[in-house]
């Protein structure tokens, strides 16, 4: 259970974030990002406050928080659509601290090499290809999870011992296709975290962000309706539009919470089922909260020169990365297949399962 200081820790990380990112964060910052610069100073002033750090214990040089601090800084990440790789910063850190290693400073890339990945380690070198890594082309490192010689293996690779092919997503945020070909990892140790579970704290990472962007979704459509006038009246004030907007507002709440259980049971404990629920509801609800949202705007939201893409586009790419809806809700019902009828109430009630 969460403790007072624990709760005092979390808030602090929480009004930092916000406040650098309101500050700093900006539309031009994020669309020159989206045209090749790297926004030094915003990585600088996130670094210097911690925030990439946050779920590292301070023996390894991190802020000595929990997974469900890091969370909470990826929602107010989401909130201002910070174009870096805080996700898979923090997680790559927080698992590399957990193997015994310290984490280098600078940005990383996170690669988790699931059962059809070809990416491997053995003697301190990683060999295989990854696609569709965030940042892999803007990063000093990459952490690598995957199966090794006698179990699962974190490694960190040096970016300019791989070869990236850039891409860009959906997003404006680079996507890239990474191959080790036997890349020379600068540090290496076993972990109890398999690449499963890697798998799902990359997912739970993602819902936390999509949390923070819906929340903005919502606030600038509404925003937007207030202040549209149309037969001389806001057109707030039109019931069909008011339907909509109550609408919207369901399914951000929706996924809010789903995103705020995930990231309290994994804390607490394993959240296999909470955070597998959760991906599987935040991309059923990413997906009618960008349709409401920009319906709701009319031609104006689907203008470069406003800023509801900026959070819808990353919400569309958001769903799918780590696994879609289809896959998590696959995944969620073998697991309760599996564990049988008897324990469906128990775990839909303590959102808890073996996964």
């Amino acid at each position: 259970m969460t403790t007072e200081t624990e709760n005092e820790t979390r808030q602090m990380f929480i009004e930092t974030a916000a406040r650098l990112f309101e500050e700093q964060a900006t539309r031009e910052v994020i669309n020159d990002f989206e045209k090749g610069t790297w926004p030094t100073a915003l990585w600088r002033q996130v670094e210097e406050a911690g925030l990439p750090w946050a779920a590292v214990p301070e023996s390894a040089g991190g802020a000595g928080g929990t997974i469900g601090d890091l969370a909470a800084v990826l929602r107010e990440a989401g909130r201002h659509a910070v174009p870096l790789p805080l996700a898979e910063t923090g997680l790559g850190a927080m698992i590399a601290a957990q193997a015994g290693l310290t984490p280098p400073a600078g940005p990383m890339a996170l690669v988790i090499a699931d059962a059809g990945s070809s990416v491997r380690i053995a003697g301190g070198k990683v060999t295989g290809r990854a696609q569709r890594v965030a940042f892999a082309s803007v990063v000093d490192n990459i952490v690598v999870i995957a199966p090794g010689e006698r179990g699962p293996v974190v490694a960190i690779v040096p970016r300019a011992a791989t070869t990236v092919e850039a891409k860009r997503g959906q997003s404006g945020e680079p996507y890239d296709d990474v191959s080790f070909d036997g890349a020379v990892a600068t540090a290496v140790a076993a972990t109890a975290i398999k690449p499963e579970r890697a798998s799902e704290l990359a997912a739970l990472a993602r819902v936390s962000q999509m949390s923070g962007a819906a929340d903005r979704v919502l606030a600038i459509a509404t925003q937007y309706t207030k202040e549209r006038v149309q037969f001389g009246r806001a057109i707030s004030t039109f019931q069909a539009i008011q339907h909509m907007l109550a609408e919207l507002a369901t399914y951000v709440a929706v996924l809010g919470a789903a995103a705020r259980t995930a990231a309290r049971d994994a804390e607490e404990g394993d959240g296999s089922f909470a955070i597998m629920a959760a991906k599987t509801q935040a991309g059923e609800a990413a997906h009618k909260i960008c349709a409401i949202a920009h319906q709701s705007m009319g031609a104006m939201g689907f203008t470069y020169e406003h800023v509801l893409h900026h959070y819808t586009r990353r919400l569309w790419v958001w769903r799918r990365d780590y696994g879609s809806e289809s896959y998590w809700g696959a995944k969620l019902g073998r697991a309760l297949a599996e564990a049988g009828p008897d324990a469906l109430w128990p775990s839909l009630t303590a959102s808890k399962v073996a996964a």
